[in-house]
């Protein structure tokens, strides 16, 4: 995509962006709710608040597919993850989703956004300088799952594209928070007995934020025939002193 038409989808989102949070992040007792209910949990649905205005979730949701479309041949491989290195994950990674996309890219970089995340974590967040700030990932078979492990990133938006209609299908989100410990040496049993956690199911549509860092968490292998997509956007906590817009 040329720099200009870039620089277009990013002002348009931009504005449609900090229209649609204003009225969210001025609501004092709402947010003081979110922020606890965050901070909590280690986690948030967004299930009674409409994440993106007007018709940008279809936008999305098209743009993935596309995506998924256009690339995904040469991506069904076995991605190297730092707890588990043997997952078998059917992934768009960034390169291909900056170079294919338009909606996306601008999320990521709208600083409203960026802004309204930072507003529930407490902490200004900035954009990860590698390789892992957005991705798309699939899941098609019987007992396909993200095991147990903790986010490379300390804070993860993840977007449900396509999910199981039915929990018992599978794909129910587990977590527990504040239970960051040795990556290398991960007994999740251990913390799952030592801290109460949450078990939760998503439907197309759904977006959660996830204290990724700190919240051990994995998905319910898929027990049927289905499919899961998903688009994982990651930020990290931005340095001291380090300069942050303001939405």
């Amino acid at each position: 995509m040329s720099n200009r038409k870039a620089g277009l989808v990013l002002a348009d989102v931009e504005q449609q962006l900090s229209r649609h949070f204003l009225g969210f992040l001025n609501n004092d007792i709402r947010m003081k709710q979110v922020r606890n209910a965050f901070h909590r949990d280690g986690y948030f649905h967004f299930k009674e608040f409409s994440f993106l205005p007007g018709a940008m979730p279809e936008e999305v949701h098209a743009e993935v597919h596309g995506l998924l479309d256009e690339y995904s041949a040469d991506h069904d491989a076995t991605v190297l993850f730092i707890h588990d290195p043997y997952r078998k994950i059917h992934v768009i990674p960034q390169a291909e989703i900056a170079e294919g996309g338009a909606v996306i890219p601008a999320l990521y970089h709208s600083e409203s956004l960026r802004h309204f995340l930072s507003s529930i974590a407490g902490e200004d967040l900035a954009s990860c300088q590698d390789r892992g700030q957005y991705l798309i990932s699939r899941l098609n078979h019987p007992d396909d799952t993200h095991r147990w492990h903790w986010g490379d990133y300390p804070y993860t938006l993840v977007w449900i594209i396509e999910a199981p209609e039915d929990p018992d299908g599978g794909d129910v989100l587990q977590c527990v928070p504040y239970s960051n410990g040795n990556q290398d040496d991960l007994h999740a049993w251990e913390y799952s007995l030592e801290s109460p956690g949450k078990a939760c199911h998503h439907l197309k549509g759904d977006v959660y934020f996830l204290k990724s860092g700190t919240t051990l968490h994995h998905l319910v292998p898929i027990q049927r025939n289905a499919t899961r997509i998903i688009l994982s956007t990651s930020w990290r906590v931005a340095s001291d002193g380090e300069a942050m817009p303001c939405a």
